[in-house]
């Protein structure tokens, strides 16, 4: 995995490898078909941006490998086996986690399978598009799905520092880039803010944002809390298959929540409960909410937008991330507050924080 120096100086990998006995560990395993008799494999991990080998592992003849670690993983990190003069193969573990992986000695790298954790699937998923993707532009817009709706930060921080051959596809320094960054570091920002990936992260966003021009005097070194543009547009089918845009909702005079969600998740009922009691509170003085849902499948999408009283849309797998990626949004649900001038005023990462912000406009 290529990766920028700002993000690999700080892949810390906090594990303790002494023998403990009343701690499992973390593993690995799985099989290598097409191995010849005595391969080994290389277990490694990276610390400070070095690569170092934790053991090598045997091969067996029916293919078959095993690695255990010897302490639980302290932070959700990437790991990689590699087989000698094939390539590597690269997979996430935390805590205890155990993590398989089948592989072909021929293809090693790249037609490999993880499983074991959603945080595998997740990464083997990334792995498969980009081997299976040429175009640089259809790369940007798969794998920007895996980063926005990433709860885990380890899945958005291994993709973006994915290539091709030499070549980042989320380059920080260029514009598309620099706000897929900003994303991932807000995936670390929401649900992981202590984890160092995250600074890592962040510094790589504001180093490209530097040399992109965008610092503006005065502005800290923490994630935009605003997209640039200020109102940027959104314009999706309802449930009934009528178009609704945010310019219109949020140009009558009313105070308008934008919410990102997915009706999913598990967060879901519980958002959508704190949205609906401010609804119900405020709808008569000029709230409205204009609520866009990003669930892969379309008709339960639709069933669980039928009984709401705001405007709910969808943005469909054709429409891809380029909505999340105007508003800087790396976590779901988030939540931006539009007052009667048709202004975005503020960002909202915490639902709970909702009553507070929004009865200020009252």
């Amino acid at each position: 995995m290529n990766v920028t120096k700002k993000i690999a100086g700080a892949s810390l990998v906090l594990l303790a490898m002494t023998a403990c006995s009343h701690h499992e560990g973390w593993s690995v395993k799985g099989t290598l078909e097409g191995a010849s008799d005595g391969t080994k494999l290389a277990v490694e991990a990276c610390n400070a941006g070095h690569w170092y080998v934790l053991d090598s592992v045997d091969v067996s003849k029916d293919g078959r490998f095993e690695y255990k670690s010897a302490e639980p993983a302290a932070i959700a990190d990437i790991m990689r086996v590699i087989l000698p003069g094939k390539g590597s193969v690269y997979f996430p573990v935390e805590g205890t986690d155990a993590v398989t992986i089948n592989a072909n000695a021929s293809t090693f790298g790249t037609g490999h399978r993880l499983g074991g954790t959603d945080m595998a699937h997740a990464v083997g998923a990334v792995d498969s598009i980009v081997a299976s993707t040429s175009d640089v532009a259809e790369l940007q817009k798969k794998l920007a799905g895996f980063i926005v709706s990433d709860t885990t930060g380890i899945v958005a921080y291994y993709t973006v520092g994915k290539s091709v051959g030499n070549t980042l596809i989320f380059n920080p320094k260029e514009n598309f880039g620099n706000r897929i960054y900003g994303a991932a570091a807000q995936v670390y920002a929401h649900y992981k803010p202590e984890d160092p990936h995250g600074d890592a992260l962040k510094a790589a966003f504001f180093e490209g944002r530097r040399a992109l021009g965008k610092i503006p005097e005065g502005e800290s070194g923490q994630v935009i809390e605003v997209p640039e543009s200020g109102l940027i547009e959104i314009s999706r089918y309802d449930n009934r298959g009528e178009l609704h845009s945010l310019s219109e909702v949020a140009g009558k005079g009313n105070v308008v929540l934008l919410s990102f969600t997915a009706y999913d998740q598990q967060f879901s009922p519980a958002y959508n409960s704190i949205l609906n009691d401010l609804y119900t509170l405020y709808h008569d003085k000029g709230l409205e909410i204009y609520q866009i849902a990003f669930d892969n499948d379309e008709v339960a999408w639709k069933e669980a937008a039928l009984n709401l009283p705001w405007v709910t849309v969808w943005n469909s797998g054709h429409d891809g991330a380029a909505v999340l990626n105007s508003y800087n949004v790396g976590a779901l649900p988030m939540t931006f507050i539009i007052d009667r001038q048709g202004n975005l005023t503020s960002r909202v990462v915490d639902p709970t924080d909702l009553p507070k912000q929004v009865g200020r406009m009252f």
